[in-house]
């Protein structure tokens, strides 16, 4: 039996593993870079749940083992680039008893609504994911609120907008529901992604330039922590 995967984008600083710790049954685990292991446990994350993992090679390397089966959380690392991140998931994915259940982004709204040039990294994630965790609202004015919720309607963003309340999803298990509901097509497969005129379609953030640059830029956003 494949082993559930979450995967959780966001920022340090948006209480990611508060909200893990409240979601955690038995025999789930949490994959945690090594960088933020202290962090998480600081935040009611059980050290036994703890999965670390790193790069290597700039390819994602898991240091525990995984119960087959299990539910697992993947959190991204809260300083680094969430398409790295993204791309580096779907290289680890192949071959692994695991089935990629969704892909949340937990929204700091606060810092994006006092730093605009925010945007473009929270756009990145929101294009990944098939949730998105609206956080951290504290003096954050709900008319922005549903203005940005209404924005990503209009661009017609498939994914769902739900609340965090005391480090708890609104309608958990509505979120939790393992149905694909991203714009991205980074996990379907390869031989089903060609256009009309029958040419390839590729990831829009992984594409790069001749120098290996990627053409869609994304902040840096350690630039904003």
């Amino acid at each position: 039996m494949d082993s559930q995967l979450y995967v959780f984008l966001g920022a340090e600083g948006s209480e990611r593993f508060a909200l893990l710790a409240n979601l955690l049954e038995t025999g789930s685990r949490i994959l945690v870079h090594v960088d933020e292991l202290e962090f998480a446990k600081s935040k009611g994350v059980p050290e036994e749940s703890l999965v670390p993992w790193k790069w290597i090679d700039d390819r994602i390397a898991i240091g525990g083992d995984i119960p087959p089966g299990s539910e697992l959380f993947f959190t991204a690392h809260g300083r680094q680039s969430p398409v790295d991140f993204v791309e580096g998931l779907r290289d680890w994915i192949l071959g692994k008893p695991v089935e990629l259940a969704r892909i949340l982004t937990v929204l700091h709204c606060s810092r994006l609504y006092n730093n605009e040039k925010l945007r473009g990294w929270y756009d990145a994630c929101i294009y990944f994911s098939d949730a998105v965790l609206l956080g951290c609202r504290e003096d954050v004015p709900s008319r922005w609120v549903d203005d940005l919720i209404e924005s990503h309607r209009k661009a017609n963003f498939p994914c769902l907008f739900r609340y965090v309340k005391k480090n708890r999803i609104e309608k958990a298990a509505e979120v939790l529901l393992p149905e694909a509901r991203r714009i991205s097509l980074a996990f379907e497969d390869s031989e089903d992604l060609w256009d009309e005129e029958g040419n390839p379609i590729s990831e829009i953030y992984f594409q790069r330039d001749e120098a290996g640059r990627r053409i869609r830029w994304v902040p840096d956003i350690c630039d904003f922590l």
